[in-house]
C-alpha cells in the first residue's frame, strides 16, 4: 500500500472511527498509473446524512493534495443496496479489498 493510501486510512480512522474502509478501482487492481485517483469506501455504523459526510471527509483528506474519490455509507445501507449490480457500491465490495476493519 503506498504512502498516500496509508495517510488516508490514518486520516479517515481518526475522523469518521469507520467499521471498514475498502480499496478498489486501479489500486486494488494494481493498475494505478502515477496520475491515479484513490478509490475509497467508508463504511460506517450509522450515517444521518451522506453526502455531509463525504463533504466532511473530503475536507479532512484535502491536505493529502492526491485525488480521492470517496463513497460513505452506513453498514444498514451496505447490507440494502450492496447486491445491486451495475452500481459503485457493488463493484467496491466485489472487487475491491478491506484495508481496515477492527
Amino acid at each position: 500500500m503506498n504512502a498516500a493510501i496509508q495517510k488516508a486510512l490514518r486520516i479517515l480512522i481518526e475522523t469518521a472511527r469507520p467499521e471498514r474502509v475498502i480499496l478498489f478501482g486501479s489500486h486494488a487492481r494494481v493498475e494505478a498509473l502515477p496520475d491515479s485517483d484513490i478509490d475509497l469506501l467508508v463504511i460506517e455504523d450509522q450515517v444521518e446524512d451522506r453526502a455531509r459526510e463525504m463533504v466532511r471527509l473530503r475536507r479532512a483528506l484535502r491536505p493529502l493534495r492526491v485525488p480521492v474519490d470517496l463513497l460513505v455509507y452506513s453498514s444498514a445501507d451496505v447490507e440494502r443496496w450492496g447486491g445491486q449490480t451495475g452500481s459503485a457500491l457493488y463493484a467496491a465490495l466485489h472487487e475491491g479489498r478491506v484495508i481496515d476493519q477492527p
